[in-house]
């Protein structure tokens, strides 16, 4: 099991997803898979639209997304945060 354990020099990653109920379902298959999660609004930066999205370390970007994948949890766009600003990777 992995385990990133976020700090905040730490360059985080933002997974948007289709719909609230593929949050919920990643949010609980990443954390079993050991990662740490966050639950978090998604930042104004990359969407106007109100939801949720899930937050990680960007060096578990692969695992995760290949987690969600075999999942099959449709991902929007996954954002890199360095300093507050994203970036779509």
């Amino acid at each position: 099991m992995k385990n990133a354990g976020l700090t905040k020099s730490e360059v985080h990653c933002v997974a948007v997803l289709q719909s609230i109920h593929y949050v919920i379902k990643g949010e609980r298959i990443l954390k079993r898979a050991g990662l740490q999660i966050d639950v978090i609004p998604v930042p104004r930066d990359i969407s106007s639209d109100c939801g949720m999205a899930l937050e990680f370390s960007c060096s578990d970007k692969d695992y995760a997304e290949r987690l969600l994948a075999e999942a099959s949890i449709v991902i929007v766009g996954i954002y890199a945060s360095k300093r507050g600003l994203y970036s779509k990777v």
